[in-house]
Order: C-alpha cells, then structure tokens, then sequence
C-alpha cells in the first residue's frame, strides 16, 4: 500500500512566491527563491491533504481573503529577511 499525501501550502507559496518576490525588490536567483519558500514555508501552516476531495477544500480555503494575505505577508517577510542575508555570493 503506498501512502499519497501533499502539503498544498507548498503549491500556494509557490504560486505567489515571484509576484511578491518582484514586488519587494531584490535578488530573485534560484538560491533566494528556495531561501524564501523555505522561510515562508516554515511560517505558515501545513495543508497536508491525501485526497481529492481534500485537495479541493485547500484550494478553496486558499482563495478566502485572509488565507491569501497570510501567504503573501510570509513570503514578503521572507524576501525581506533573505535580502539582507542572501546565501548566495557566500561561496
């Protein structure tokens, strides 16, 4: 039996993660865009959903106004923190 399950939050960050990344300015390298899900994601809850029926209350659950402002303030605050900490250039 093989377990299938997703953290939906993943895909939400993702598919906001340029606009707001543009909007705040700074590096958008393939470094700082894994520096900021990474620090987004760890900031905001889990989605986990196994079905798809669950995955279709999470999406739903996504477009409500404050579970859009919640993704969106993580990741501008994540794009803030790893513009003045970039990894990259470290080396």
């Amino acid at each position: 039996m093989a377990l299938e399950y997703r953290n939906l939050m993943e895909d939400i960050v993702l598919q906001n993660l340029e606009t707001v990344m543009a909007a705040e300015g700074g590096c958008s390298c393939d470094a700082c865009k894994s520096d900021v899900a990474a620090y987004a994601l760890n900031h905001l809850g889990p989605h986990y959903v196994a079905t798809r029926q669950g995955r279709l209350m999470v999406k739903l659950k996504s477009y409500e106004l404050q579970s859009r402002a919640d993704v969106v303030a993580a990741i501008s605050e994540a794009a803030v923190m790893v513009a003045r900490h970039p990894r990259h250039g470290r080396e």
